[in-house]
C-alpha cells in the first residue's frame, strides 16, 4: 500500500517584480504568492510536483538583491536611480528635496 507523505521544506527562488518602490514590490509579491499553489516540475511518471507557497514575512529573510539589474548598494535610496547618475545630492544642496 502506498502512503502520501507531506514535507515542510524550504525552497529558494529569485522573483522579479515591477513596481514604483521596494515597499510596493514586496507588497505585490506577498499578495500574489502567499497561500498560492505552485508547480515546480514533474515526477518521473509525468505527474506535476505541486506545492503550497508562502513567504517568510521577515524582510531580512527575503533580501533585495537587484534594482533594475543593479546591486542595491549602487542605487540612490531616495530616487532609486544609479548613484553615479543621481542628481539628488544637487537637489538637496539646492533645497529642492
Amino acid at each position: 500500500m502506498e502512503h502520501e507523505y507531506l514535507f515542510d521544506v524550504k525552497l529558494f527562488a529569485a522573483i522579479r517584480v515591477k513596481a514604483s518602490s521596494e515597499k510596493e514590490a514586496r507588497a505585490m509579491m506577498v499578495e500574489a504568492i502567499e497561500c498560492n499553489t505552485g508547480n515546480i516540475g514533474e515526477w518521473p511518471n509525468g505527474d506535476p510536483i505541486m506545492c503550497e507557497v508562502s513567504l517568510d514575512d521577515n524582510p531580512e529573510n527575503n533580501p533585495l538583491i537587484e534594482i533594475d539589474g543593479e546591486d542595491p548598494k549602487d542605487v540612490c535610496p531616495d530616487c532609486e536611480c544609479l548613484i553615479e547618475l543621481c542628481r539628488c545630492n544637487d537637489e538637496k544642496r539646492l533645497g529642492r528635496i
